[in-house]
């Protein structure tokens, strides 16, 4: 890339989609929330353009290496203040990485520089300084999950695998864990029941997107029932709270991988912590719960049928099923 490239729309969801991934809401470097639907937008409190790390009055190019995606408040603050700057009341520094630069919050750049610098664990004093600073965390972990119910006719490894493919894309994770099971009646099935975890879901935004997910999935159901292999599909989304990491790694596979306790009735289902924290509690206000998984994060096994689909998809959807 070089001086000429120009900074359009087109530019701007290329590099959200570079910095953020698939996510339709993100949060910048100084901690405010940007939609990708509200480029530019001055007007919604999520809107969001580009700005040059280190400033162009200061010679920074347009180029990928020194653009960021921001909120257009923290751009206008930052502005081209160089090299400190306050944006949403955090105070940063850009400072020089090799052949770029980049944007640093001031109160971290001690820790992060340590961090930097491995530990010599054979040196007595290095070792213990470093036993002394480490922390375990005890904040509250929300991990959010999906589980997929797939069956196919039997023998059809290669439709099960590539939709292993396709929800790897779909959810952008290799979280992906698998459990098959044949069911040998009169018509041969295989089941195939896949778990989706992130690991990391800090704000209502992401369990937004991640809600979002299952209902693209649930809506791409109907075709993928009528033109593959696929018989069924059932889908459940989920958050789960825990005190603390260290009681998240020890409880997440019994509470979230493990099949035991699971039972499929809907489309697509959604659970209490999911409802809560997204959209779907305003659509959900009259809807009966049904009682679904026993665990152990903090809220109950309340379940909710959802089955929610994105109109538009499924139509053009629909006009690919009968074409």
């Amino acid at each position: 890339m070089n001086n000429t490239m120009e900074l359009n729309k087109e530019t701007a969801n290329r590099l959200w989609v570079k910095q953020f991934g698939k996510r339709q809401k993100a949060f910048d470097f100084a901690g405010r929330e940007i939609a990708k639907a509200s480029y530019n937008d001055r007007n919604s409190n999520f809107g969001w353009n580009v700005d040059h790390i280190l400033p162009e009055s200061k010679g920074g190019k347009t180029a990928d290496h020194n653009l960021i995606c921001c909120s257009i408040r923290t751009n206008d603050e930052k502005a081209d203040r160089f090299p400190a700057f306050k944006a949403n009341g955090k105070q940063f520094e850009i400072q020089r990485r090799e052949n770029h630069y980049e944007i640093i919050e001031k109160s971290r750049k001690v820790e992060d520089q340590h961090d930097d610098i491995s530990v010599n664990f054979y040196d007595v004093a290095q070792g213990l300084k470093c036993w002394k600073k480490c922390k375990p965390d005890e904040r509250e972990v929300f991990v959010a999950f999906a589980k997929i119910k797939l069956e196919v006719s039997y023998g059809e490894f290669f439709t099960i695998n590539k939709f292993r493919e396709f929800i790897k894309e779909m959810f952008d994770t290799d979280n992906i864990y698998e459990d098959r099971s044949v069911n040998y009646s009169l018509s041969s099935s295989t089941t195939v029941v896949f778990t989706i975890v992130d690991y990391d879901v800090p704000s209502k935004g992401d369990s937004e997107e991640w809600l979002n997910r299952c209902v693209l999935l649930n809506t791409y159901r109907d075709y993928l029932i009528e033109k593959t292999a696929i018989n069924k599909l059932q889908i459940l989304c989920g958050i789960s709270c825990y005190e603390n990491e260290a009681k998240m790694r020890s409880a997440v596979c019994n509470d979230i991988i493990d099949n035991r306790n699971m039972t499929f009735n809907e489309n697509l289902a959604v659970n209490e912590l999911i409802k809560i924290n997204t959209s779907a509690n305003k659509e959900l206000v009259n809807t009966q719960p049904i009682h679904r998984m026993t665990m152990s994060y903090r809220s109950d096994s309340r379940w909710y049928p959802y089955n929610l689909v994105f109109t538009k998809l499924s139509a053009n959807l629909q006009k690919r099923i009968y074409n």
